[in-house]
């Protein structure tokens, strides 16, 4: 059995709007990629348990690619009447503890799961809970998202869900998971948007006294890949890439006419959204060449006046 985890319930969960169909949503485990792909994919999974029964659903659950890849997969458990217990009903990273009961899975926030599981559900019949669990693609214990419905399983009151880890939760964004150097070797939108928020939550906790870290620690900077910050009228601030700040315009965008994109536009975006891709061309700091690049931008309040945090990675050619 699983040791003790952490959990906490999200606070003020509301009742859950109407559900969007699967058909007008439909996603597959291997695609997920956010909190709004999670919530999609326990809906598809509570309407093929309808559509298909118990049975096929159950095979399918830990067979078919559709429902399981990497992290992410389906799990149903049984409620009991008390709401104390679960027993596990459908769980493919391990299905030998499939008919053992969930208990004492109590956190450091002294929250017990299981209860917050069966309360949350008989009040809304479906919604989100946060917690940590142990992640089997790493075996370290993170924080975990859950969209949980409730149904009935093999005539007994069940729920069945799914969840995400998201490396870039506050007190998660570990050095060895998110830093420039993965960045740079598998650039990606994914990595690069995860890479920017969590260097966000450094300028959250620590102020102004991350800057230098973000400017200097080689966790932040590698290769073409580096985090720059801004202040809202796009004066750049700090940038891990060796440019002259000078405080009275961006660097890091510049007034190229072939660029056609200043700072202050992208603050506007920023303030308006809190986070935003923006597309530009910039000199790519290893061959000196104008180059195409896609950047995340994400705003962050530090003491004193908000920030604009974030990276780029330079698309191909």
């Amino acid at each position: 059995m699983l040791a003790p985890l952490a959990a906490l319930l999200a606070a003020g969960m509301a009742a859950a709007a109407e559900p969007i169909p699967c058909a007008e949503k439909s996603i597959s485990a291997s695609a997920i990629r956010s909190t709004a792909d999670v919530e999609a994919f326990a809906q598809c999974a509570y309407e093929y348990v309808q559509e298909m029964g118990f049975e096929e659903a159950y095979r399918a659950f830990h067979q078919d690619a559709r429902w399981k890849s990497g992290q992410f997969h389906v799990f149903v458990d049984h409620m009991d009447a008390n709401g104390r217990q679960s027993r596990s009903a459908v769980y493919p990273p391990d299905p030998s503890l499939e008919g053992e009961f969930w208990d004492g899975l109590i956190d450091g926030f002294d929250t017990d799961l299981i209860m917050e599981y069966h309360r949350a559900l008989r009040i809304t019949g479906r919604g989100w809970l946060y917690y940590e669990f142990l992640n089997p693609e790493n075996g370290l214990i993170e924080p975990k998202a859950s969209y949980a419905i409730r149904l009935d399983w093999q005539g007994q009151p069940a729920y069945i869900g799914a969840g995400i880890y998201r490396r870039d939760f506050p007190g998660t964004c570990h050095a060895a998971q998110v830093n420039a150097a993965l960045v740079e070797a598998e650039q990606s939108m994914e990595r690069l948007q995860e890479f920017v928020r969590c260097a966000a939550l450094e300028i959250e906790s620590k102020g102004y006294f991350a800057a230098l870290l973000l400017r200097s620690d080689p966790r932040w900077r590698a290769g073409s890949i580096y985090v720059f910050g801004m202040d809202t009228m796009g004066n750049q601030l700090f940038s891990g890439r060796p440019l002259e700040i000078n405080g009275q315009r961006s660097a890091e965008w510049g007034r190229d006419p072939r660029v056609m994109f200043e700072g202050r536009d992208m603050v506007d975006v920023a303030e308006t959204f809190g986070e935003s891709t923006i597309y530009y061309q910039a000199n790519h700091p290893e061959t000196g060449r104008l180059q195409r690049k896609a950047a995340f931008v994400k705003r962050v309040s530090a003491p004193g006046a908000p920030l604009l945090i974030g990276a780029g990675i330079y698309l191909p050619d």
